[in-house]
């Protein structure tokens, strides 16, 4: 058996840049795309409509202010609303949250009510930490309204082994929360 300084020093030798051994595997995997998320999260909505979401320094600042938690820069989470039969019975969010390196991509459900209904990890690149992913992990999210019922660590368990990624995915979770509060005090149609 030939060893780990053999393999590389016979690389080395023949123009192979030694360096690759060393590299870490990159991880990513996509579960789902937000098509598929939204007819998962609201399943009695027949057809959704994209949703504006006014996000100026005011608002960026009221969302970190009434979350306790720091918006990452460039912050602009997609969102729609879903109907069935032209009654809005809620909305999707999808975001982005940094794990411990990577992004993760997830979309969250919202009721009528700004209750959440679900959430889905949409994307996940970390090589480590993807028990987030877990129905029991997600499903502490459902039935939860605003962002004082979405605290780390006090409402929503951690994952060992998945700290930063359970925290910043809580994090985002508790500001699509509170839009969809927001949301669900205007007309459905304007």
């Amino acid at each position: 058996m030939i060893s780990r300084r053999e393999t590389l020093r016979r690389m080395a030798g023949s123009g192979v840049a030694a360096a690759a051994l060393w590299q870490t595997r990159a991880f990513a995997a996509t579960f789902m795309d937000i098509d598929e998320a939204r007819k998962v999260l609201l399943p009695r909505a027949t057809s959704f409509e994209p949703v504006a979401l006014e996000l100026g320094a005011p608002q960026i600042s009221q969302l970190a202010a009434a979350t306790q938690t720091q918006v990452p820069r460039g912050y602009a989470p997609l969102a729609w609303a879903g109907f069935a039969q032209d009654k809005r019975v809620g909305w999707v969010m999808s975001d982005r949250a940094i794990g411990k390196y990577e992004l993760i991509d997830f979309a969250a459900g919202f009721e009528a009510d700004g209750s959440v209904s679900g959430l889905e990890i949409l994307a996940y690149r970390e090589s480590h930490g993807a028990e987030i992913r877990t129905p029991a992990w997600r499903k502490q999210f459902v039935g939860r309204k605003g962002p004082e019922q979405l605290r780390f660590n006090d409402d929503i368990r951690n994952i060992s082994g998945a700290t930063l990624s359970c925290q910043h995915v809580t994090e985002a979770v508790q500001r699509l929360s509170l839009l969809a509060q927001q949301l669900a005090q205007k007309p459905a149609r304007t």
